[in-house]
């Protein structure tokens, strides 16, 4: 039997990875029971908080590579996530609700799993264990991960983005399109703005108040996740660089996407706009955008704790921390829905090889899940969380730059075919 501690994305695919190969699984979920965290709103399995989007798709990013490596593989989650597709262009997104009662469907049917709906802070087992509780794990349960790994143990904050109701968007200040018209159909709402609401709209972000931080919060900020506010006070011409920039949508000075968070398009996400900002001054704020005047929001943006260990003093690269336990997803500091997927297959493979005493096998280098291992693995004095990107792929120092992409994309699946 083996335990594992976390109904999320990581702690499901690794469920079912184990099940399908013939394990006994006890899967544990605080929410289940109850328990609740300052990010989900649901008890339900693999609940999708900061985004519902896994990226893109295309095989000529980094994120569409990865994805084509789980497909591959036989990943349940990037399944489930296609059968909750919604519209957004070259990216992945789904209906939040539809992804998790696949999920929730797939992990019921399975006769080798059983799902306990209680927390599980007991460590100190016989039963071979696979933490992947994510980055928003119970306070008893980090006590105990911090005594287990000797006080390696960090913190850092990401955010929300808010979440807009469809009807409360003026439209005639707004246009459907994605960037550079690519696609069939438009699967964004862009928000144009002019110079000078652009401006006033960043004054105000520069100068609002933000949730007040706790003195272990400060600069903590995870980099790729930057709340819009950190953002703009780095500069009046940070966001038309960033989650603004109009490159691709017409000829206007600064502009607001909108993603479709559900398959009735009844809600839109703010792309980009993950926010630590008080709710009315939320409000406030992004009703400057001509098209959001009278928005009304599903949900305001919000702060949230993630936690993380120290996996490159803590785990091989298998992702065993020791004879008996593995880690997977975020707490790993793999960054990202895709990346958390990636994290759990790939612990249910090395956790079944080592359970039936084989030599660990490990996926070929130059494979986007061996990359993204080896980054969160390997000795780094100075470790923070890591999305996956081509920059953690090596290549041949002779390649010209337009050439490195292409030779990426072939040795991935190159080597794929070969382990397979």
């Amino acid at each position: 039997m083996i335990k594992i501690i976390g109904g999320g994305l990581a702690g499901c695919e690794a469920a079912l990875q184990l099940a399908c190969r013939g394990f006994e699984v006890d899967l544990y979920e605080m929410r289940k029971g109850g328990a609740q965290t300052p990010a989900h709103k649901t008890d339900n399995l693999a609940e999708l908080v900061c985004s519902n989007s896994f990226k893109g798709t295309q095989s000529t990013s980094a994120h569409g590579l990865l994805k084509n490596e789980l497909k591959t593989l036989g990943s349940f989650l990037l399944q489930a996530a296609e059968k909750a597709r919604v519209p957004a262009g070259e990216s992945l997104s789904v209906d939040r609700e539809m992804f998790s009662k696949e999920v929730e469907r797939l992990i019921a049917e399975s006769k080798k799993i059983t799902l306990h709906p209680k927390e599980c802070a007991e460590l100190a087992s016989e039963a071979p264990t696979l933490i992947a509780a994510g980055p928003l794990c119970s306070n008893a349960l980090a006590e105990q991960i911090k005594e287990l790994t000797g006080g390696e143990f960090l913190r850092f904050f990401d955010a929300i983005a808010p979440v807009i109701d469809s009807d409360s968007i003026d439209y005639s200040q707004a246009f459907a399109m994605n960037r550079h018209e690519k696609g069939e159909t438009a699967d964004f709402i862009n928000c144009p703005l002019d110079k000078e609401t652009y401006l006033e709209f960043v004054k105000r972000l520069q100068e609002a108040d933000s949730l007040e931080e706790k003195p272990f919060e400060k600069k903590e900020l995870f980099e790729g996740c930057l709340p819009v506010e950190e953002m703009a006070r780095r500069g009046t011409d940070t966001l038309r660089f960033g989650p603004m920039r109009p490159v691709g949508l017409g000829k206007h000075y600064a502009v607001i996407q909108l993603r479709a968070e559900n398959a009735q398009k009844t809600l839109y996400n703010m792309v980009g706009f993950q926010t630590r900002l008080k709710w009315n001054t939320q409000k406030e704020i992004f009703r400057l955008v001509p098209a959001l005047k009278n928005a009304q929001f599903a949900r305001l943006g919000s702060m949230h704790r993630n936690t993380f260990i120290q996996s490159p003093k803590l785990l091989d690269n298998t992702l065993k921390f020791n004879s008996n336990i593995w880690f997977a997803g975020q707490i790993t500091g793999a960054e990202g829905y895709t990346e958390a997927i990636a994290t759990g297959w790939y612990a249910a493979w090395n956790m079944a090889n080592a359970l039936q005493n084989k030599t660990p096998d490990l996926l070929p280098q130059g494979s986007c899940i061996r990359a993204l291992v080896e980054a969160i693995t390997a000795p780094n004095e100075d470790f923070q969380p890591m999305n996956f990107n081509f920059g953690l792929l090596p290549r041949p120092e002779n390649l010209r730059k337009s050439e490195k992409k292409d030779f990426l994309i072939k040795q991935s699946q190159k080597n794929l075919i070969i382990f397979i």
